[in-house]
């Protein structure tokens, strides 16, 4: 399976500004996606992902064998 993130999401851009502010790099977010302990919020459909000092919340979709990831924000702890 292929994990795809996508920054050009028009929902993405606030992950970008919050990724920034607190100083994460783009391996890291992308290792809390790949890693982090995974909570499925049944509400919202979104996914949060615990990593380290920070949660990462984000949209998934599954396309045959490739899965795209649709960053929302970025929380510390």
């Amino acid at each position: 399976m292929q994990l795809k993130i996508n920054w050009e999401h028009r929902r993405s851009k606030h992950a970008i500004e919050r990724m920034w502010l607190r100083g994460l790099s783009l391996k890291e977010v992308e290792a809390a996606i790949r890693t982090g302990k995974r909570v499925y919020q049944h509400q919202t459909g979104l996914v949060r992902a615990f990593y380290g000092h920070f949660e990462v919340v984000f949209d998934e979709k599954m396309y045959g064998d490739i899965k795209k990831v649709y960053p929302v924000t970025i929380k510390i702890k």
